[in-house]
């Protein structure tokens, strides 16, 4: 029971970790994409981003897969920064939901190992109360035969 507290103990504090580098790398990877498309893009002839709101607007958009297509790269280089944002994106995406995956497992987990040690404790005091049961039918029937023994002996 120790060792299982101090596995989730230890479980959460690199889920903690986890979090925390996934976020610092989503801002990080999201600021840079922003940056390097609004260099490539602003001066490209039909370019719709052009300023560092717009850019960061569509990193935005791209990471988390909306892509509403208000804004886009025109250029092959705003391009290949686009299919890198969107492979880093969905990857960075694919942590997030396994992290939130194994945090449920844990609570539930958890959560079934009680209910099983529960059902155990229930088990257990069920056949004890059984067995005290039996063991009362049994005194009250000897408290009987010793009476009947003593009410036979009374009246000799």
């Amino acid at each position: 029971m120790v060792l299982l507290t101090l596995n989730r103990r230890v479980q959460a504090r690199v889920r903690g970790q986890v979090v925390l580098y996934v976020s610092g790398a989503v801002v990080l990877l999201g600021t840079s994409a922003a940056l390097a498309v609004l260099e490539v893009e602003r001066t490209a002839p039909g370019a719709e981003i052009t300023t560092f709101g717009d850019a960061l607007w569509w990193t935005m958009t791209t990471v988390t897969t909306v892509g509403y297509g208000d804004y886009y790269p025109v250029t092959g280089q705003g391009k290949l920064i686009a299919a890198g944002l969107m492979i880093a994106g969905i990857a960075l995406l694919g942590v997030v939901t396994g992290s939130i995956a194994s945090w449920f497992v844990d609570r539930f987990g958890g959560l079934e190992q009680s209910m099983s040690a529960s059902a155990d404790a229930t088990r257990r005091l069920d056949a004890e109360s059984d067995q005290l049961r039996a063991e009362i039918v049994a005194l009250r029937e000897e408290i009987t035969a010793l009476r009947a023994e003593v009410a036979s002996r009374d009246s000799r």
